[in-house]
């Protein structure tokens, strides 16, 4: 076990250790369960423990009424992960795109395959630089990307018409579940009796600008009777957008921005003049409506920040260990994923998520000072970013190779709490 002032992570199985919760303890669960895909060869990912509905049964035990769960899942696999977290009893809510720019497609190139399969060997015509990068893109937070020379050999005739061809899409995003909890009567009575229930709303928008929306009177509302008070509204302030269920990457908002250009925002009657529109006349432009800012489309999601200290951050005691790249040079990457290279790393996890991403989403559905449980804790990120933002962290974890790993996040997470509240 590892212990802190605000952490505790048990090592063993986690059904096990659910078991001995009590129930109704927990007041959020955010996790990244194994996908199930034997994901770089790696034993816990192919166990079926992420379809388990008595796991899940076991989570919505330990969990408040009305307390939400949020769970990664894979684009291939994510709907079996939801349907035994729904069959054990929570509601299904809604989903999240977590939508990154560096993922590397898993693709076998159907032309190279076909002459590997006949024996046949072009003569070689060129050399290409490729990026092979790493599997699982931006959950390798703060990798450097891998680039490898590769001869260019001339296609047999047979070959050559499915030259182009591949098996996979090029991976651009992580589903995460929304689930609740049932409520225990009302949710404002479930949320005084239990703090759990709701959306941290105003803690989670986006962007920190205020803008100013225009009273209902000035958009000329044709039938009055269906808005009796819109000529008693005042402007009103508010502070950031609405969150989204959509998260982009740093990447990913760049690729937005660079297709949406620099707009102002849609719809509004900003910098018009008098216009009509469908509900009447609009008014005069006076910097209150709809508008009020300009920029790129990015600005309306949540844009989580990866470092490359971040991987890494409070294990420098540690030595670097090995980790394999995947990938076959010679057939593009094979969904067999056959080992080609080696990385070093501290933390050699090889699912590590971005600190901030692992932030909003606690604060999203976390009450203050909430205690927030990952039965999957892997390297410690949703500990090192629930600690980080204020709240208490309760983990589970059965590899203990990564028990170091967790244990130095999750020190250096409270040391770097408690000096940001000027304890130190």
């Amino acid at each position: 076990m590892i212990q802190g002032e605000k952490y505790k992570v048990l090592l063993g199985n986690n059904l096990d250790l659910l078991a001995i919760l009590e129930a109704n303890s927990v007041d959020s669960i955010v996790t990244d369960p194994p996908y199930e895909l034997g994901f770089m060869g790696k034993k816990w990912d192919n166990t079926g423990i992420a379809y388990n509905v008595e796991l899940w049964k076991e989570c919505l035990r330990v969990l408040k009424p009305g307390g939400h769960l949020l769970s990664f899942g894979g684009t291939r696999t994510w709907h079996r992960i939801a349907v035994a977290i729904e069959d054990a009893g929570f509601e299904v809510r809604d989903s999240i795109a977590w939508m990154y720019g560096s993922g590397f497609p898993k693709s076998l190139d159907i032309a190279r395959a076909i002459d590997k399969q006949s024996g046949y060997q072009g003569e070689v015509i060129g050399v290409e630089t490729i990026d092979v990068g790493m599997q699982g893109g931006s959950m390798h937070a703060g990798r450097d990307r891998k680039l490898e020379d590769r001869e260019i050999k001339k296609l047999s005739d047979q070959a050559q018409q499915w030259e182009g061809w591949g098996t996979a899409l090029k991976p651009a995003f992580e589903p995460i579940i929304v689930a609740r909890k049932p409520l225990i009567g009302k949710v404002a009575e479930n949320v005084l009796t239990y703090g759990t229930g709701a959306l941290n709303i105003d803690g989670s928008r986006i962007g920190t600008e205020e803008r100013t929306l225009a009273p209902m009177k000035s958009f000329g509302i044709l039938d009055r009777s269906s808005f009796p008070n819109a000529d008693k509204q005042e402007s009103t302030t508010v502070q950031g957008r609405w969150p989204a269920n959509v998260i982009l990457d740093e990447h990913t908002a760049g690729l937005l921005d660079e297709q949406s250009g620099d707009r102002p925002r849609g719809g509004g009657n900003k910098n018009s003049s008098n216009r009509t529109g469908l509900f009447g006349n609009l008014g005069a432009g006076n910097g209150q409506g709809m508008g009020g800012d300009s920029g790129g489309a990015s600005r309306f999601f949540y844009v989580a920040k990866a470092s490359k200290r971040d991987r890494n951050e409070g294990l420098e005691g540690l030595d670097d260990t090995s980790s394999r790249r995947y990938g076959d040079r010679n057939a593009g990457s094979l969904p067999k994923q056959t080992p080609q290279g080696e990385v070093r790393s501290k933390n050699f996890h090889p699912t590590v998520k971005p600190t901030s991403l692992m932030e909003y989403l606690i604060k999203l559905v976390t009450p203050p000072n909430g205690l927030v449980l990952d039965p999957f804790t892997g390297s410690g990120s949703t500990g090192k970013a629930a600690i980080l933002s204020g709240f208490r962290f309760l983990g589970i974890e059965m590899t203990e190779e990564y028990f170091p790993i967790i244990e130095g996040r999750l020190r250096h997470a409270e040391t770097q709490g408690k000096e940001n509240e000027g304890l130190f």
